[in-house]
């Protein structure tokens, strides 16, 4: 087998339904990949009412702003067909993707895929009644929600989905004591793993985004990647960053 993995064995800890992409990329490279989700992607308390009463009103909203891939699945299914004149802004190209093919107005996309730069190129309300709808997650830092209203803007936070911890094989987990390094894609999956296997095992961690790097630092992974770009081809390019050296 060819590719500049082989003979690596690299643990995957992202969703199972969020994987299979990268999972396969891996495998293509000759890598023996260890599928170790410590995450599984929940409806939220409510079973998603809170979400479909936003979408009923959505067109009286300024902007909808979406952080993740999992809002915007979420978001775009609850749409069900409908295409908003809105505009979204999404903080970076992962996110954008399924609302793009969805046919949503992509208004806003920061040069740096976090939150933080999402916020910094926010303007403020042309009118402080001007309303914004933020669909996330159940469990989000406070920084972008309360930016906002700094600013001026009317927020309505809308839960789409929760992160729950699924049960996890230990077999998985002593095979992932040997492995060569592990990939990272949000700072609760860095939290959760560390957590499962009692240390920053092993040393190099793949991780996408600043905040996800920084929760590794946190932890005690010693060669840390920060994949440039927040996207399935941001690990991969990172995985070869890796590789090399």
């Amino acid at each position: 087998m060819s590719g500049f993995l082989v003979d690596r064995t690299m643990v995957v800890t992202r969703a199972k339904e969020q994987s299979e992409s990268l999972c396969n990329f891996l495998r293509l490279q000759g890598a023996n990949v260890i599928e170790l989700p410590v995450i599984e992607i929940h409806d939220p308390v409510d079973g998603g009412a809170a979400l479909e009463s936003a979408v009923k009103k959505i067109e009286n909203y300024e902007w909808v702003v979406v952080t993740s891939s999992n809002a915007a699945n979420r978001l775009i299914k609850a749409l069900n067909g409908v295409i908003p004149s809105v505009s979204f802004a999404v903080v970076g190209p992962q996110t954008a993707e399924p609302l793009i093919k969805a046919g949503c107005s992509i208004g806003l996309v920061p040069s740096k895929a976090v939150g933080d730069s999402l916020l910094s190129e926010f303007s403020s309300p042309a009118q402080k009644e001007n309303e914004i709808l933020f669909v996330r997650a159940e469990r989000i830092r406070p920084l972008l929600a309360d930016g906002l209203r700094d600013l001026g803007w009317v927020v309505e936070e809308v839960v789409a989905y929760r992160n729950i911890q699924p049960t996890i094989d230990q077999n998985k987990v002593a095979q992932a004591l040997m492995s060569d390094a592990v990939i990272f894609a949000s700072a609760s999956a860095v939290n959760r793993y560390t957590e499962l296997v009692k240390s920053p095992t092993p040393a190099a961690a793949l991780c996408i985004g600043p905040v996800t790097a920084q929760a590794a630092r946190e932890n005690g992974y010693k060669n840390i990647y920060q994949a440039k770009e927040y996207s399935l081809e941001g690990l991969m390019s990172v995985a070869r960053e890796w590789a090399a050296n």
